[in-house]
């Protein structure tokens, strides 16, 4: 019985060496040998887009215009939460910044008022936990009032 036991901890031990020599070992690279680019700097700094016409700039300040009205009309903190990760998540965040920011006074203020106008459910509570963390709101990651805020 000991023999046994003695000849499966010499395998185990050959296969640790074994397998420890192997990522040593060092594989060399290959080159790719990639051809040069085509595309000179001049060729692609003369290219022109159609859409930095004015119409274009015209429309995109309009909707700018909408969606500022939009954090006026909504209805409750949610809603503006929505709103808010909305934009966060379309990229758009740099035009909006200061209406962003007031908003999110109003929703931090709220939660240290313990005045939450807001449905209490886990998807509210956890965009409101994202929004304010991700723009640098001290917010605690858990319950200390007892009455299920955070």
């Amino acid at each position: 019985m000991e023999s046994k036991q003695q000849v499966q901890v010499a395998e185990n031990v050959l296969h640790c060496q074994n397998n420890s020599q192997d990522l040593y070992m060092i594989q060399e690279r290959r080159s790719a040998n990639y051809k040069p680019n085509i595309w000179k700097h001049d060729f692609l700094q003369s290219l022109s887009s159609k859409h930095d016409e004015e119409q274009y700039r015209g429309v995109a300040a309009k909707l700018r215009e909408e969606v500022q009205k939009s954090f006026g009309e909504a209805l409750d903190l949610l809603a503006t939460m929505k709103l808010v990760d909305s934009i966060v998540k379309l990229g758009l965040e740099s035009y909006f910044e200061e209406e962003i920011k007031q908003s999110l006074d109003i929703i931090a203020a709220s939660i240290k008022n313990r005045n939450v106008k807001v449905e209490e459910n886990l998807y509210a509570t956890a965009l409101r936990f994202k929004l304010l963390r991700l723009h640098g709101y001290e917010v605690s990651p858990g319950d200390n009032s007892g009455k299920g805020f955070f």
